[in-house]
């Protein structure tokens, strides 16, 4: 007898709630869930579930999860829904789905590894955490490539974890049916999970070189943990050990990653910067603590912004000077402004984006806008800022804390300032807090010239805040971020503060990123030793295909620092080119909109990687200028 489905969806309509119903989908049948379009109603969703299960074959499997949802009504429905001995079937048989699959190998012929020693630490790291016990492992050993088809079907995982060997070329190493080595390429793989990808979320290559092609896999998977080069073994069963440990704790993927890198480094073992995490998500680096999508377990909805802390100084006039709220226009004050604000950040934010275009908020039904909240501009006092400041970070209660300040470029209001640095702060989940400095541009592409003769007149107020935050905020590191024109205003600032750094010591700064800098080679050549005096490190990003800079070097006969050809190379400082990553319409906006850029910045935020040792650049010479190109 065949099932019937219109009894099927009287049954899923009674027995389960639009929560339940969802939490369902996403358990079960997340192929499913993942095609939901926002704004689309229950009944259509009902039978596309339905239409998925029959072509699929899985309507015992759908009864059963609706009968352990909701016992009650489904046995008020048992004997009309059809199939009785299918559906007996479904109540006796367990749906083998698992959260965690771990598929090691250890070829003939190969090096002997410690795969049985991971596979217990991962099941014994994940029980230290309530979120962890929840979570349903399975280990297949001696794996063979013609098997992965099967255990991806049959276990229809979150997390797929490979143990075991790769090459240089970037291949997973397993087992052939004589227990021999036999490569897998990353793109046979993807193509793989791209006709039964399921649920699966998150795929650990852990095995040397693993990362090389792992582009391949983000075509189809949110994100991919791999290894840029050959890894200590000790060092990768650690590193897995760090990262379960901080999913059973109930952290995101990238959180649980910087455990795992952390853990390494602890036990003072090698290659603790080889592991890699790369995502094709919304957030590139989640940190906040996570209710974990386990089997049975719901994810966390929320359909509320989040509130995301700015700190801020500005020599622009109040719009009002009686009612901060309505924010600042483009005149210049003879004063240093100091102060606080909030943007609301989306659950649907698009990493690199302030918000989509009206037509795509259209199409999509979603409003995905970063929006600053005007009634949380706030102006303080120098005295109550710095206290502030100090008073955020000790709630953080983080060993090592960090501000990273942004300064805008030309065209930019005080409110699309906040939104972009809100997006930067977002994005890289800097430890610490995220700052702007905002200076008078008109906000309008008419008013270059105005600008150019505003950042001039604004350079001074730059330095005096960088000065007083380094000197008064009480952070470890202070990093910054600077655009386009106000490349001008902060070289001239770090000029003012190495003068003043000849009276007064202890004054630095940790990461400097040159983004697009709209200013004269020559005079750069002239004044960037400053930076070399002054920070950590600086990098400076060029681009053969910024529009908006090469305009400007038509505009004063003379080419500027962040387009090439030429290259500018500074001795001490590093240039890299970004030409080949996905840049914006006019190619100006790079600096926050490349998920690439966004990696090699908050790689040398946590660990002022060199560039000769930075995943993804490639080094270049032309005579005896080196610099390195960032993307394919």
């Amino acid at each position: 007898m065949a099932y019937n489905l219109s009894k099927i969806q009287q049954l899923i309509k009674q027995a389960l709630n639009a929560e339940n119903f969802t939490d369902l989908c996403f358990n079960y049948f997340r192929l499913v869930h993942d095609n939901f379009t926002d704004g689309q109603s229950v009944s259509p969703r009902i039978r596309q579930l339905l239409e998925y299960a029959e072509k699929h074959r899985e309507i015992p499997k759908l009864l059963e999860a609706i009968k352990e949802c909701n016992p009650t009504v489904y046995h008020e429905f048992a004997s009309e829904l059809g199939n009785s001995e299918s559906n007996q079937a479904a109540s006796t048989t367990e749906v083998k789905t698992c959260d965690i699959l771990v598929l090691a190998a250890n070829p003939i012929g190969t090096n002997i590894l410690q795969l049985e020693q991971e596979a217990a630490l991962i099941r014994q790291r994940l029980q230290e955490g309530e979120v962890g016990k929840k979570y349903i492992v399975k280990v297949e050993r001696a794996v063979q490539v013609e098997d992965l088809s099967k255990y991806l079907l049959q276990y229809q995982p979150l997390i797929v974890h490979f143990s075991g060997h790769g090459n240089p070329s970037g291949e997973i190493i397993l087992n052939n049916s004589q227990g021999q080595a036999q490569l897998v390429s990353p793109v046979a793989l993807a193509e793989l999970l791209a006709i039964i990808r399921g649920r699966i979320e998150c795929v650990v290559l852990n095995a040397c070189f693993s990362l090389q092609k792992a582009d391949a896999l983000l075509e189809q998977i949110s994100c991919v943990i791999g290894m840029s080069a050959e890894i200590n073994d000790n060092s990768a069963v650690r590193f897995a050990a760090g990262f379960y440990r901080g999913l059973g704790f109930g952290y995101g993927y990238y959180k649980a990653f910087e455990l795992g890198r952390n853990e390494v480094q602890l036990l003072n073992l090698p290659d603790n910067l080889i592991p890699h995490f790369v995502t094709r998500g919304t957030s590139l680096f989640e940190e906040e603590v996570v209710k974990a999508r386990v089997t049975r377990t719901s994810p966390e909805k929320s359909t509320t912004a989040t509130l995301y802390p700015l700190w801020f100084g500005t020599n622009r006039q109040p719009s009002d000077p009686d009612d901060v709220s309505k924010g600042f226009s483009g005149e210049r004050d003879r004063q240093l402004h100091y102060g606080t604000c909030q943007v609301a950040v989306p659950k649907s934010h698009k990493i690199g984006s302030t918000g989509s275009s009206a037509l795509q908020r259209f199409l999509n039904l979603t409003d995905d806008r970063l929006k600053l909240e005007q009634d949380s501009l706030n102006l303080l006092d120098e005295a109550s800022f710095f206290v502030n400041i100090q008073q955020a970070l000790q709630k953080q209660g983080l060993d090592k804390n960090s501000a990273l300040v942004f300064i805008h470029g030309f065209n930019v209001s005080f409110k699309d300032a906040a939104l972009r640095a809100a997006q930067i702060g977002v994005d890289l989940q800097v430890p610490g807090i995220m700052a702007f400095y905002s200076w008078p541009s008109k906000g309008k592409l008419a008013s270059y010239t105005a600008d150019e003769a505003t950042i001039e007149a604004s350079e001074r107020y730059i330095a005096e805040f960088l000065l007083n935050l380094a000197q008064n905020s009480k952070v470890d590191k202070i990093h910054i971020i600077a655009h386009s024109m106000g490349n001008r205003g902060l070289l001239r600032a770090m000029q003012r503060i190495l003068a003043q750094v000849q009276v007064e010591s202890g004054i630095s700064f940790g990461q400097i990123f040159l983004a697009a800098p709209d200013v004269d080679p020559d005079l750069f050549q002239e004044l960037a030793a400053a930076y070399r005096n002054l920070a950590e490190r600086t990098t400076l990003y060029v681009s053969a295909k910024d529009k908006a800079l090469a305009t400007s070097g038509i505009i004063h006969d003379h080419p500027r620092v962040g387009f090439f050809p030429p290259i500018t190379v500074v001795e001490g400082l590093d240039t890299v080119e970004v030409s080949n990553i996905d840049l914006t319409l006019l190619g100006h906006g790079y600096f926050a909109d490349a998920r690439d850029l966004l990696q090699d910045i908050h790689q040398l935020l946590l660990h002022n990687t060199s560039p000769d040792k930075r995943f993804g650049l490639r080094t270049r010479e032309e005579g005896t200028q080196k610099y390195w190109i960032i993307g394919q």
